[in-house]
């Protein structure tokens, strides 16, 4: 199978293995125990509360409209990012958004709470599905969301990561939820907010910088990693101490998630090349996110 076939499924899977894990969190561990997901999906959840307290819409027992409800609210949030990013990401995206709302209509939720203590479940809950939505957004995909919207701001505005917005939807979510339910919902569902953007954040590598020194007898690599990573580098010439061989040093900053193919662009170029690594530095000025 060719090589860029293989990533490509790869991605996609990935991505929808991620989607799927998301849907776990908030059908079988969160929703039996009546929290709120402070993301957009806590906003679909909202208006499905509102719908079948205060309307006389029914739904079959076990079904979740929640998954609906996203569906709609995701439609203007693709067409916007479509215009800041690559064309995979919407596509993987939309197809991950159809998932997602099948998925929530028809994963079944458990009558009673599959885990019992609902700080235990807050956090459970928090950390799986922090887990499959960065995992989906590694893959170069979105769960759609709060996701789609960080990504937008993420790419517009420095530093601003997708578990933020999270963070800032919340808001109001949980001021919903307090005058719906009662304090100690509010608390829990902050909570599983709280783990679910750290999780993210720490499992979406685009967020994290990483700047790469890199010694090579090849001219070819510095150029490579230029044209095939779309990177700026900074180049000049050294010398061994030992061996008094000179060499091509260039220093570059990327995602965290480029790193596993600098490596590799370089090492093709250049088996013998020398790379430091160093994660998670703090960068000023202009660095382009890309996802």
């Amino acid at each position: 199978m060719n090589k860029d076939l293989r990533t490509t499924i790869t991605g996609y899977i990935g991505s929808l293995m991620g989607a799927f894990l998301f849907v776990i969190a908030i059908n079988v561990i969160i929703v039996p125990h009546q929290l709120y997901s402070g993301t957009l999906t806590g906003v679909a959840q909202v208006i499905e509360s509102v719908l079948t307290t205060l309307t006389p819409l029914t739904m079959p027992q076990n079904i979740n409209l929640t998954g609906i409800i996203l569906l709609l609210l995701n439609i203007p949030l693709l067409i916007m990012v479509l215009r800041v990013t690559n064309r995979n990401f919407p596509v993987k995206s939309i197809i991950n958004v159809i998932f997602m709302t099948l998925s929530m209509s028809f994963v079944p939720i458990p009558d009673a709470p599959i885990i019992y203590d609902p700080l235990a479940a807050a956090i459970a809950g928090g950390a799986l599905a922090g887990f499959g939505a960065g995992f989906t957004l590694r893959s170069g995909g979105s769960g759609g969301g709060s996701d789609l919207i960080g990504v937008y701001a993420s790419v517009k505005y420095p530093n601003f990561t997708v578990g933020k917005v999270a963070l800032i939807i919340s808001v109001f979510v949980y001021g919903y939820s307090m005058f719906r339910y009662d304090l100690n919902t509010v608390i829990y569902s902050a909570l599983f907010t709280f783990v679910y953007a750290f999780a993210l954040d720490h499992t979406h590598y685009q967020n994290i910088k990483t700047s790469a020194l890199i010694f090579t007898t090849s001219p070819d690599a510095v150029r490579k990693v230029i044209d095939l990573l779309g990177r700026g580098a900074t180049c000049w010439e050294g010398k061994g101490a030992f061996s008094g061989q000179y060499t091509y040093i260039f220093t570059t900053v990327i995602s965290k998630y480029e790193t596993p193919n600098l490596k590799r662009i370089v090492t093709e170029a250049d088996p013998s090349a020398f790379i430091i690594i160093n994660n998670k530095v703090d960068v000023i000025g202009h660095f382009i996110k890309k996802l």
